[in-house]
């Protein structure tokens, strides 16, 4: 026997899973989210992201923080503005192009993609990051005391 809800009580019911974005292992990109320099994402592909809480995380070191997803683009390489891939740290569409290839190397100009941008960066992290020396707090005093 089938149980059939209607999808105006699945709505009320269910919540939506916590999102994960996986961030590259490089430093300059992860010290550029701690120091909310970098709010923004292009994926290659239309992906299922929403609004709402996102763990940015990186699978090959012990990296995490918490954010919100305030707004997701579903377009192609080439429709990608200008606004949107400068803050992605690209100074032009070829130099975006290239960039994506890194990562997706079928990637081309007409291939689909999804904008992600996030604000709100928050967590242990953040809280212990110290944004002169661009890096932990503990670390940092560390090194200011000659230890």
């Amino acid at each position: 026997m089938v149980n059939l809800i209607s999808p105006k009580v699945v709505a009320k019911q269910l919540k939506w899973p916590l999102q994960a974005l996986l961030i590259a292992p490089g430093q300059k990109m992860r010290t550029a989210i701690l120091e909310k320099i970098k709010k923004i994402t292009i994926r290659e592909g239309h992906r299922d992201y929403h609004p709402g809480p996102v763990m940015l995380c990186c699978h090959l070191v012990s990296w995490a923080v918490m954010a919100d997803i305030v707004e997701v683009k579903h377009c192609t390489l080439i429709d990608v503005t200008i606004e949107e891939y400068r803050a992605d740290g690209f100074e032009n569409k070829a130099e975006l192009a290239s960039g994506m290839k890194k990562f997706y190397p079928n990637m081309n100009l007409d291939s689909p993609v999804t904008v992600i941008r996030w604000e709100n960066v928050r967590g242990y992290l953040v809280d212990n990051w110290d944004s002169e020396l661009h890096m932990p707090k503990d670390l940092a005093q560390d090194l200011r005391a000659g230890r």
